[in-house]
């Protein structure tokens, strides 16, 4: 450990060992929902509530098996298609509102920027029964666009909000000094401020997608049933045992662990992105 006047301090043999010690608390406090999980959905019958152990079985795949029987595939495929619709078309409008907002000499940016937030912070329940009768004189129910379109509108002014700070953070003469070079604006932006934003877009981009793939509120409203168009969220809440008149909750822990593995595989591989877009600003020099 080095100290102000550069002398190096060997940390003790017992403070490391309880730094270690703590962290191997907190990891186990961390990862054991996930490990009962893992364990309750490989459960056979009604082990898995009848049974508090985790080393009582019988074990097996059934309820894995299951979970695909019931077309859980093409659940995963729509809550695919809206998530990233969701999340390409708020990143797309949101960087470009967004870098407006921060650049523009714009009268009252606070006030647009509150209004934005307060946007995001209405209850969505409360738009449920006009959206509802809207979306079936449009057709949408059951469709995609009738998912995303909602989902784009609540998500949409959080990214702004998010991504309005990030351009602020950007030096201005980055983009004077690509304009004198005889850059555009748009190319100015695409090419010198989007890139250096990446960690905020990467951040943004996270969240939307995570709230478009759990939402259940709109999904179990404007698409309950059908499977061109049923998510995640609701398929799991619909689902019933390997067996006839069983309690499902064998069949809902393993279609958990399969929708969250994907989850957690991209967030690993995104995880300095991540990191830094949600610590970037917080000091500045």
């Amino acid at each position: 450990m080095a100290t102000a006047e550069g002398v190096v301090v060997e940390s003790s043999p017992q403070r490391k060992i309880g730094r270690y010690v703590m962290l191997g608390f907190i990891l186990l406090w961390c990862l054991f929902p996930f490990v009962w999980l893992i364990d309750t959905s490989l459960k056979l019958g009604d082990a898995a509530l009848n049974s508090p152990s985790l080393t009582q079985g019988p074990f097996g795949l059934d309820n894995y098996l299951s979970v695909f029987d019931q077309g859980f595939g093409y659940n995963l495929r729509n809550s695919a298609i809206v998530a990233g619709t969701t999340t390409i078309v708020c990143i797309t409008v949101g960087s470009l509102a967004a870098y407006a907002i921060a650049r523009l000499p714009l009268k009252g940016k606070v006030l647009i920027l509150s209004a934005i937030l307060a946007v995001a912070l209405f209850p969505s329940v409360a738009l449920v029964p006009p959206l509802y009768e809207l979306w079936r004189s449009l057709g949408l129910l059951n469709t995609y666009p009738g998912l995303y379109i909602p989902y784009t509108a609540f998500t949409l002014p959080l990214t702004i909000f998010i991504l309005t700070t990030f351009y602020a953070s950007i030096p201005k003469d980055l983009e004077e000094a690509a304009r004198v070079d005889g850059a555009t604006a748009f190319q100015a932006f695409y090419k010198i401020i989007l890139p250096l934003a990446a960690p905020g877009v990467f951040a943004a981009a996270i969240i939307v997608f995570v709230y478009a793939w759990n939402e259940f509120l709109l999904a179990s409203t404007f698409a309950p049933r059908d499977l061109a168009a049923q998510t995640v969220p609701v398929a799991i809440a619909a689902f019933t045992g390997s067996v006839e008149f069983q309690r499902p909750i064998g069949t809902i822990t393993a279609a958990c662990v399969i929708v969250t593995i994907p989850m957690i595989i991209m967030t690993l591989i995104l995880q300095r992105r991540i990191t830094a877009g949600l610590t970037a600003g917080a000091v500045k020099g």
